[in-house]
């Protein structure tokens, strides 16, 4: 017997040049209590401290299953169950656990996952036996490609439901603390939070270029890299500015999402108002969300939230922030109109997907499918593709020289960053 699951949505934006790209990937909810066991601080310690990566914004965690298997996951506060993405390394036998259909947006055919319960889930310091993880049949994502990284998966409420959780975003330092022993320091602002179908989601105040307002009740999410997304399907104020790309706004189990890029005139979230922020605007997705919250308009991610130190505490509903060095920081992105994966054994070959039409890297000649060997002079084999993009994100009219590979030919190609909205 399938058994079709409701969906839920996690967003993996990463500013790759900082297109703000999405990956989607279409989740759902569970109920996989009948053998659950939460996560607790090893030694009944009240707090545990470890070390984290961040990537495009990105919180990758490492982690040990069943004691062996080392593993990295994005830490998402938009995912409910636990997801192993790449089943390679753990080769789990599927035929023996129960299957789950996935349906979501752009998804034409259903997606094969499987629930595998009892598995020892562990983070440094931090613990949990018996707990029920979801499978995916295949790596449809192939989200090591888009972050230059190996990553396996996805870790979300079954974490953060159990801890009052600190990120450092600047520090790259995660601190759990039990619940019951937590004390705030009062440098940080407190701000109170909505816990819904598992979820955190915080009320702002959003302006746009056309001079509209609207309260917009948005999910915090740590597993998408971009500073605000908004959905316009689910409010007729919500409006794309005339300046925007359209382009390809991520990648997920349906394929290709489009969207727009563009900005606000302003975001505030309580004591907080940030101006000329990058937004990603998409449409028709609202409708493919079975549990889709009615007054949801969207979400704010790490692009936004790693201007802080940030603390979630969903037993209280409360968000805590403290402003770091990130505060005044531009909202910046890619002036190039490329996208890269990163492939290879180690990721160190770089090669581009797409290209915004009509964009300083279109118009100089570059091609979808061209693998980029040096930009500047720079020989890019020891590079990270967040290094490589780097070269993308500096300032409009910075010329960028390509050395590149196409049909077993050399390319040389030159242009000026320019600025896209």
């Amino acid at each position: 017997m399938n058994n079709r699951s409701p969906i839920s949505s996690a967003y993996f934006f990463y500013p790759e040049k900082n297109l703000l790209l999405l990956v989607t990937l279409a989740l759902f909810s569970l109920n996989l209590s009948a053998q659950y066991s939460s996560f607790t601080i090893d030694n009944q310690s009240n707090r545990k401290c470890f070390n984290f990566e961040l990537i495009n914004n990105l919180i990758v965690v490492p982690v040990v299953i069943n004691d062996s298997i080392q593993a990295n996951f994005i830490l998402d506060t938009g995912v409910r169950s636990t997801i192993l993405t790449d089943n390679t390394q753990t080769n789990f036998d599927l035929s023996t656990c129960r299957p789950v259909q996935i349906i979501g947006a752009g998804i034409m055919n259903e997606v094969e996952a499987f629930v595998v319960p009892n598995i020892r889930f562990t983070l440094p310091g931090i613990t949990a036996d018996r707990l029920s993880i979801v499978v995916l049949k295949e790596d449809y994502l192939h989200l090591q490609n888009h972050l230059g990284i190996e990553i396996n998966g996805i870790l979300g409420y079954d974490f953060f439901s159990q801890f009052v959780v600190k990120i450092d975003y600047e520090g790259k330092i995660i601190t759990v603390f039990n619940p019951d022993n937590f004390r705030l320091r009062k440098s940080y602002s407190q701000e109170n939070i909505s816990i819904i179908q598992g979820r955190p989601y915080i009320d702002t105040r959003v302006t746009l270029q056309n001079g509209s307002k609207l309260n917009a009740k948005l999910l915090i999410d740590t597993g998408a890299s971009h500073a605000i997304m908004l959905e316009t399907d689910s409010d007729s104020t919500i409006y794309v500015p005339d300046k925007h790309i359209e382009t390809i706004v991520g990648w997920g189990l349906g394929g290709e999402l489009t969207g727009e890029l563009g900005r606000i005139d302003s975001l505030n979230i309580k004591g907080y108002s940030f101006e000329n922020v990058l937004c990603t605007f998409v449409s028709d997705y609202g409708q493919h969300i079975i549990d889709k919250i009615p007054d949801r308009k969207g979400s704010v991610g790490g692009e936004l939230l790693a201007k802080f130190t940030t603390i979630i505490d969903y037993k209280n509903k409360k968000l805590y922030l403290r402003k770091n060095t990130r505060f005044k920081s531009d909202f910046v992105y890619n002036m190039s109109g490329i996208d890269l994966i990163a492939i290879g054994n180690d990721f160190k070959l770089f090669k581009v997907i797409h290209l915004i039409k009509g964009s300083p890297a279109d118009i100089a000649g570059v091609q979808i499918g061209d693998m980029i060997l040096a930009i500047n002079g720079q020989m890019i084999t020891e590079m990270t593709i967040q290094e490589v993009n780097g070269f993308f994100r500096t300032k409009p009219k910075n010329r960028v020289s390509l050395l590149i590979l196409r049909d077993q030919s050399l390319v040389k190609l030159s242009f000026k960053l320019a600025k896209l909205v």
